[in-house]
């Protein structure tokens, strides 16, 4: 883990020299003292409620283990996504699913799945938005082949989650048998983590379900575009909402890479990356990046620690544990 912290705070530390080489402090500063702020508050209005539509869905895709109801699943989700943006190495990801253990007992393997399920849709929503983004508007090629590599890696995996929940005896029968090679003290528990694992990912044959997470998860991104579209008019870019949902797009396949916590540097590279294809200059581009960035970050921190002290858990302790339980999972 220490190595993998590592290497994300060098690539967050080398894109974040990127995203501000050659920018005058004074004119970056200059840039905010002329933003109007009443824009702010919409966009966080705007994240409150993407954060809301997230935690729905992600109740949805969870329902096939253990229903909440939308109060609890909210606390839940507000800590785990809180935690996904302070916590190294992409930890935070296990925040939701070791809490729905503690909670009802569900192994972290199923839950695991739930969140997989949730990132793939993530993934080829997102590429769906890429694709109606270049038919009205140019982008540079390296950023439809990224997107061309990530649909087809996005597809490849829903292809194995929904092969994997439709032929859910075939597939351990399979794996079983596969588990024989490995040491046999490690049979048990991986064997025990693919069943539960398979049971985490039994949303997807319910093809009703499954098509009303693919709506949500569409609203979702289109909100997230529309928050980036409704902070242009703060520092005055005159720029469509389509230019918006395509910039929403290159901070995704930003964010992608490892990086610091709060996807510090990546987030703000690609950002200032898309509105240079636009005309924006850098230090205004940089400066809406900054807004935007903390605009989309901090609420959710913000609610997932008002939330913390509620949930029986300190990070202290998450981490911890966290290995234990993924052994015991």
């Amino acid at each position: 883990m220490k190595k993998n912290v590592f290497v994300g705070l060098v690539i967050s530390a080398l894109f974040l020299y990127l995203a501000v080489r050659g920018i005058d402090v004074s004119e970056f500063l200059e840039t905010f003292k002329y933003a109007n702020y009443n824009y702010f508050l919409l966009v966080v209005g705007v994240m409150l409620l993407v954060h809301f539509l997230r935690s729905y869905r992600w109740g949805v895709i969870l329902e096939s283990l253990v229903k909440y109801r939308q109060g609890p699943l909210l606390a839940i989700s507000s800590v785990g996504f809180m935690a996904i943006g302070v916590l190294p190495a992409r930890l935070g990801e296990f925040v939701r699913p070791y809490l729905v253990k503690q909670k009802s007992g569900v192994r972290m393997s199923s839950t695991m799945a739930t969140i997989v399920v949730e990132r793939v849709f993530d993934m080829l929503t997102i590429m769906v938005v890429l694709f109606v983004v270049v038919v009205r508007i140019s982008l540079p090629p390296i950023i439809f082949k990224t997107g061309i590599i990530t649909l087809s890696v996005s597809f490849s995996v829903l292809a194995v989650l929904i092969f994997l929940a439709v032929k859910k005896e075939f597939s351990l029968e399979k794996i079983e048998h596969i588990l024989t090679l490995v040491p046999a003290r490690l049979q048990k528990p991986l064997s025990r983590m693919a069943h539960s694992f398979i049971e985490g990912l039994q949303i997807l044959p319910d093809i009703k379900r499954t098509l009303y997470v693919v709506v949500l998860s569409i609203v979702i991104w289109l909100s997230i575009g529309l928050s980036a579209y409704v902070l242009f008019f703060s520092f005055g870019f005159k720029l469509s909402l389509i230019k918006a949902c395509a910039l929403t797009v290159i901070i995704a396949l930003g964010v992608m890479l490892p990086a610091a916590p709060g996807f510090v540097g990546t987030y703000h590279y690609a950002c200032v990356l898309g509105l240079s294809f636009f005309g924006v200059s850098k230090p205004e581009a940089l400066s809406y990046a900054v807004a935007l960035h903390f605009l989309q970050f901090i609420p959710i921190v913000v609610l997932g620690l008002l939330f913390l002290p509620f949930q029986k858990i300190s990070l202290p302790a998450f981490f911890a544990k966290n290995k234990e339980e993924l052994e015991r999972s």
